[in-house]
């Protein structure tokens, strides 16, 4: 169930008791554009969400769930792909740190599996892969980040790639593919909209934010 979807006038984010008061203005998903509307909110059973319709294939509807881990490439390059393995060694640490800026409490374990997923898939030789997108893929591949336990999370959530990424290497070799991950949850839908770095940059959007603000 989508608790927020995208103004279509204003295109920002409103939650389903913005959609409530303005019921004259129409709401799309801010992930794959397609039109959604209010729902259940006459029943007990369910609270009121934004639904996306029938036949809707949105990778943020749990149903759709995509397992990017099981994407082929479009070419592979064995050559670059021994270079890669040495940087993604090189740089682990940096690695490490960008995938838990972005999801918070990321355990080394958890960081392991996502590691050797890549490898056992043969991801590293994915033609045109760079260090950069490296903790982007990854986090795709964990099936599930959970609140529980967690001193961070607030909601269970798991992360999607643009409904148009048909193949893994589209998001690096496809110049129309979007630079986006996004964070889903399968209670309220679109959580939030992560843009990828061009570079690997460990240090995340919130303490860029926070070391701006300060003075000394």
């Amino acid at each position: 169930m989508a608790s927020y979807a995208l103004d279509t006038h204003t295109r920002q984010i409103k939650d389903v008791a913005w959609f409530l008061l303005n019921r004259d203005r129409k709401a799309v998903c801010p992930l794959c554009d397609h039109p959604m509307e209010l729902r259940a909110e006459k029943t007990t059973d369910k609270s009121t969400h934004l639904w996306h319709g029938r036949n809707a294939y949105c990778p943020s509807i749990p149903e759709n769930r995509i397992k990017y881990e099981s994407l082929a490439a479009r070419a592979l390059d064995k050559e670059q792909g021994l270079r890669l393995r040495q940087e993604v060694i090189e740089n682990l640490y940096n690695i490490y740190m960008s995938c838990n800026g972005i999801v918070g409490g990321l355990k080394i374990g958890e960081f392991k599996q996502l590691l050797n997923l890549a490898t056992e898939k043969g991801i590293w030789d994915y033609q045109g892969l760079k260090l950069n997108y490296v903790p982007y893929v990854l986090l795709t591949f964990h099936e599930m980040f959970y609140a529980k336990d967690s001193k961070i999370r607030n909601e269970r959530y798991f992360i999607v790639l643009e409904p148009n990424i048909k193949y893994l290497d589209d998001l690096w070799n496809d110049s129309r593919a979007k630079q986006y991950i996004w964070k889903v949850s399968p209670k309220h839908g679109i959580l939030e909209k992560i843009a990828i770095n061009e570079k690997l940059d460990p240090e995340p959007k919130w303490f860029k934010e926070f070391a701006h603000r300060i003075v000394l």
